[in-house]
């Protein structure tokens, strides 16, 4: 029964990859090949600097989810092994269909051998991960402001920031409470309900109280902490904008700091649109081509080139974290 299930699965998942790439192709062609050529060809031996501000994301990111593990697994765990799980739990969610949440799990995973349980792991992740939201939703919402900054609409730029004040206001409380309220046992009580006779499910209850546990303990005791990780994740959305700034400049096109943070911004919903293939293979890069084309004015050639660059550049840093992430296996230190 698993098998053929299974076998769905992934023929959609082929299916996919299958129309992300010639999307990517079709793109290629409508772009120019010759004039593609052109743009690359002025970067030449400054290319590896488009790496640059990605590491600073990358840096932002894994200080982000230092702040929420546990006090003692922060001082025992070396920087460079959060910073290669966190790529190596990325490069998951970039190759998989999982809505970028398959994983997450393997960041947890990949810190039981440093004395870290599977709970206060998960755990952590869980709270990173809201905090990365409250900080995207943030980023994202200025962005849209800046946007209608761009265009000129000044007023309804006023009335969309106290709008989105309001709503990241009322979604920052609704996903701190339900946290506190045991929300990874009363997911455990529906699987249950589901597959009552599943043998795995029962043995899920434990691990599923430790995580409400750590969950509980981290919000009403080191509520700066989750402050610090927030603000992380903040300054990691910004070196964002520092990728667009730079790539644009390295490719002879220069834009405002505004634009490239309104360019930064909009690529969220594009990307969480895209996610029904593979790391948004071609969609993601067709989104914001159009976008760069038809609210900003830029030559196709140059936003293809763009976006280009940054899936060249995320495929570098998902090479790494497999690369690491198949070494821990071979090592047969993956888990505790």
């Amino acid at each position: 029964m698993g098998a053929r299930s299974a076998a769905p699965q992934w023929l959609r998942t082929v299916l996919a990859i299958g129309v992300g790439v010639v999307l990517l192709v079709v793109l290629l062609a409508h772009a120019g090949f010759d004039e593609l050529h052109e743009q690359f060809d002025r970067l030449r031996w400054l290319a590896p600097l488009v790496l640059l501000p990605y590491l600073g994301v990358a840096v932002a990111d894994v200080l982000s989810w230092r702040h929420t593990l546990p006090a003692a697994a922060r001082s025992r765990i070396p920087f460079h092994v959060l910073f290669l799980a966190r790529m190596a739990g990325e490069a998951v969610n970039s190759v998989t269909p999982t809505a970028t949440l398959g994983g997450e799990p393997v960041k947890a995973q990949l810190l039981r051998a440093y004395g870290v349980s599977l709970s206060d792991g998960l755990a952590s992740i869980v709270v990173a991960k809201t905090a990365l939201m409250i900080a995207q939703s943030l980023f994202t919402a200025l962005g849209f402001v800046g946007l209608f900054v761009v265009l000129g609409w000044t007023a309804v730029a006023a009335l969309v920031f106290v709008v989105f004040a309001g709503v990241l206001t009322g979604m920052t409380y609704l996903l701190l409470h339900v946290q506190q309220r045991n929300p990874v046992t009363a997911l455990w009580r529906g699987l249950v309900r589901l597959m009552p006779n599943g043998r795995f499910v029962q043995r899920l209850e434990e691990g599923a109280k430790s995580i409400d546990e750590r969950l509980l303990s981290f919000y009403r005791s080191e509520p700066e902490s989750f402050v610090k990780a927030t603000t992380w994740s903040f300054l990691g959305w910004l070196f964002g904008v520092v990728e667009v700034q730079l790539m644009l400049t390295l490719l002879d096109h220069r834009i405002s700091w505004l634009e490239a943070f309104v360019i930064e911004a909009v690529a969220q919903p594009i990307r969480a649109v895209a996610i029904i293939i593979p790391g948004g293979l071609g969609a993601q890069e067709w989104g914001g081509v159009v976008f760069c084309q038809t609210v900003l004015g830029m030559p196709e050639k140059v936003a293809a080139t763009l976006w280009l660059l940054k899936r060249g550049r995320e495929l570098v840093f998902d090479i790494v974290g497999l690369l690491y992430l198949s070494r821990r296996w071979s090592a047969g230190t993956l888990g505790g």
